[in-house]
């Protein structure tokens, strides 16, 4: 069943609502703010089923670990994102910040490094502004301030305004920013407004926010993807209740006991800067102290699967939608809790 579109957010309704969107047919662009997992797809499908012209539209990717040392991003996912906008014809931006997590984090005295963005196949550096050294030395904390839980705003929100300020095709149009919140995950998220003013609104651009799921309830998410018979992220199919990093730091005892039997490298390394920086992810336990309370739920999936997950360029457009006879089915981790924002 597809969510009921909430006219009430639209231009053509009573003058008592708190902020209105103009009709979807008056945007120049819709950007869908995509990390390949469940709740942007599912934006992205129901702006499709409202019948928003596949020309309007473009997904727009932050990647996390900027082309830097590879540690916390689930390595398929830039290929699932790729693979979405070929599969469905639809444009696709990256942006990052240079170094990505890595870097960032061990800023010591230096500044933060600047962004770069990728858009129809020209790439484009963006200087850091006001360029004040600053130091890091220790990981995002689990915390609804993102002064402390830099990650989200310094490798996702910050890169994307930035392209969204300074991408010359942007200026003078009419833009609605499309993402995937939704008010059952957290109490924080039910206070979120479906739509507003997009932080980069200014005179040079109109450029809107619509949080289209934002009431959904998780089973109408997994029904959209099912009735457009989509292949979900491997990491739900692993096993993940959400699809954000793979070493997210909101993840929980299981979640990270399973990091370390996918990414026994990579898992070391996080437990080892841990020490490093005398600091902890969640505060009064390693990731180490974590994993080992934890069950591990990544061993007994398909092999071929564990192996499409940590590959960066093995998912393809020809693996998005279901081969013709195949039976799509929950993955491991639908309705699921694995850690994520509070």
């Amino acid at each position: 069943m597809t969510a009921p579109v909430q006219r009430s957010l639209f231009g053509d309704d009573p003058p008592d609502a708190a902020f209105r969107l103009l009709p979807l047919d008056e945007y120049d662009l819709v950007i869908v703010s995509y990390s390949g997992g469940k709740d942007s797809l599912a934006c992205l499908l129901h702006l499709l089923e409202l019948g928003v012209p596949r020309s309007k539209i473009e997904l727009h990717h932050n990647d996390v670990d900027g082309h830097g040392e590879p540690l916390m991003d689930w390595p398929v996912t830039t290929a699932y994102v790729k693979a979405t906008g070929a599969a469905l014809g639809i444009p696709v931006v990256f942006s990052w910040r240079e170094g990505g997590f890595v870097q960032e984090m061990l800023r010591d005295h230096s500044p933060t490094a600047p962004v770069s963005y990728e858009r129809n196949g020209q790439r484009v550096s963006l200087p850091t502004v006001r360029a004040t050294p600053g130091t890091r030395l220790k990981f995002p904390q689990v915390s609804a301030d993102l002064s402390v839980r830099w990650c989200s705003s310094a490798l996702k929100i910050d890169p994307f305004a930035r392209v969204l300020t300074n991408e010359p095709a942007y200026q003078g149009k009419k833009i609605l920013v499309v993402t995937g919140e939704r008010a059952q995950e957290s109490p924080a998220r039910a206070k979120y407004q479906d739509a507003e003013p997009h932080r980069t609104d200014s005179k040079r651009r109109l450029v809107h926010h619509w949080r289209p799921v934002l009431d959904w309830k998780e089973e109408q998410v997994w029904e959209i993807i099912e009735r457009w018979g989509v292949r979900p992220h491997p990491a739900y199919q692993l096993g993940f209740g959400r699809t954000s990093c793979l070493a997210c730091i909101f993840g929980n005892d299981d979640q990270w006991a399973s990091v370390r039997a996918m990414a026994p490298e990579r898992f070391h390394r996080i437990a080892q800067l841990e020490k490093d920086f005398r600091s902890t992810i969640k505060k009064g336990q390693s990731v180490e102290d974590m994993a080992r309370k934890g069950k591990e739920f990544v061993s007994d999936k398909p092999e071929e699967l564990r192996r499409l997950a940590m590959s960066p360029d093995a998912f393809t457009a020809e693996h998005f939608f279901l081969a013709r006879g195949e039976v799509w089915k929950a993955p491991a981790g639908a309705y699921k809790r694995c850690g994520g924002p509070t």
